[in-house]
């Protein structure tokens, strides 16, 4: 089967948001925003779901019943166009919410990037929870709004002229996203759905590696790993500097 789902009551759920806070001294720090009794309570009403890596989540139009938290893994938004071609819009990490919908449909598609393990929520569940704790209603909150600032950023990264700048700009983003000190930033995306989230050919990609890594300023030790070797340079193109 493509997809395996745990009960509440099976074992105890807890789900996790991470997000900038609004208060928080570096805007830059994404942090888990729950506190215990909010993940024990999401935890009530969720199910754990698990899905294969390529496996849809949800179709965009299809009567939206569910939102879902990442626990494990990667998924990626996306619209198919008429074109016939796919524009991605957001790749999830663990800690981010997705599935919100409008006039009771979602809005764009979903597919798990790797084995991913999510916890559904149904929404009129999450609406009871959310008249009863306005504190927890706050924290979704914050965290949408953090989803509005990295759908701003992806927009900055469109308007990039270069494909050197709109990758760097782009590893940046995944390694604030990951947490990630050591440089080494993991890419379970395939360079086609890069291209696709950057507004880039697939060769304009792969071109874009190679000009890096000849410089110097990123290596790519595998397929799905990147390496900054030039920090001073990599942060000085990923700024625009």
């Amino acid at each position: 089967m493509d997809t395996k789902h745990v009960r509440a009551a099976d074992r105890a759920l807890r789900p996790v948001l991470r997000a900038t806070p609004f208060r928080h001294g570096n805007d830059r720090a994404m942090v888990q925003i729950l506190t215990e009794k909010q993940q024990t309570e999401l935890g009530t009403i969720a199910t754990e779901v698990c899905f294969q890596r390529r496996v849809s989540v949800y179709r965009s139009d299809s009567p939206a019943h569910s939102v879902f938290i990442v626990k494990e893994g990667m998924v990626k938004a996306f619209l198919d166009l008429s074109s016939g071609r796919q524009r991605v819009l957001a790749f999830l990490f663990p800690g981010d919410v997705f599935g919100l919908a409008e006039d009771g449909h979602y809005v764009n598609s979903t597919q798990a990037v790797t084995p991913t393990t999510c916890f559904k929520i149904p929404i009129g569940a999450l609406t009871d929870v959310f008249l009863r704790d306005s504190e927890l209603e706050l924290q979704f909150l914050v965290k949408m709004t953090n989803e509005l600032r990295e759908a701003q950023r992806q927009q900055i990264i469109l308007t990039r002229l270069g494909a050197r700048a709109r990758i760097a700009m782009f590893l940046r983003i995944l390694e604030r996203r990951l947490g990630n000190d050591s440089s080494r930033i993991e890419l379970a995306m395939s360079r086609t759905d890069i291209a696709r989230y950057l507004g880039l050919s697939s060769e304009a990609v792969s071109r874009a590696f190679g000009r890096l890594h000849r410089e110097g300023i990123v290596g790519f030790p595998s397929l799905h790993v990147a390496q900054i070797l030039d920090r001073h340079q990599f942060e000085r193109l990923a700024l625009g500097a």
